[in-house]
């Protein structure tokens, strides 16, 4: 590229000085110009110019642009894949982006659903421990009521113990009292 930039620039150059010393009559004065005599010479040094920048220049031109057509071409297939792989990375994107949505309601709902199973066996197992609360203290009344039956049995015995000892001691003379302990004694000194 840059040994083409250079070859123009040295036969533009070349073609310019030789315009403008054409234009200048080669130093001589102010003659009247024919188309043989000035013209043609001109005419033939721009042709021969001309011809040897496109011989010249044919082929570095074509190279050029040939190579420039081919960036340009590969630069657009480029593009071209990149558009396709960042479309398909958005879409693959989205496609996560649904996934991950499904699979977030799809955890709330066994969420919710194992917080309401958890609820009802909580509420369960509290209905549970109720009822073996209300057995113990089922129990624990039973036992108390036993309790109470058997103290008021004692109690009532030892009050029918206490009135009949009463009653016997106001029935009891002293001649009953002495036949009492005879009777006991004969009792007790014949086994003796």
């Amino acid at each position: 590229m840059k040994k083409t930039l250079t070859i123009v620039t040295s036969i533009s150059g070349v073609f310019l000085a030789s315009v403008v010393f054409a234009s200048s009559g080669g130093g001589h004065g102010a003659e009247e110009y024919t188309f043989m005599g000035d013209w043609l010479p001109r005419i033939i040094n721009f042709a021969i110019i001309v011809g040897l920048l496109v011989f010249f220049l044919r082929k570095p031109v074509r190279d050029m642009f040939k190579n420039r057509t081919a960036e340009i071409a590969k630069a657009m297939e480029e593009s071209k894949n990149a558009r396709e792989r960042a479309l398909a990375a958005l879409s693959e994107m989205e496609r996560k982006a649904r996934e991950m949505d499904a699979e977030t309601r799809t955890m709330i709902a066994d969420a919710q659903a194992r917080g309401e199973k958890d609820k009802q066996a909580l509420i369960e197992e509290g209905r549970k421990i109720v009822r073996d609360i209300q057995e113990q203290v089922k129990i624990g009344v039973d036992i108390e009521v036993q309790k109470a039956k058997a103290d008021l049995a004692t109690e009532a015995a030892r009050l029918a113990v206490d009135l009949a000892e009463g009653k016997i001691k106001d029935k009891i003379t002293q001649q009953d009292h002495e036949r009492i302990v005879k009777d006991y004694i004969t009792s007790v000194g014949g086994r003796g």
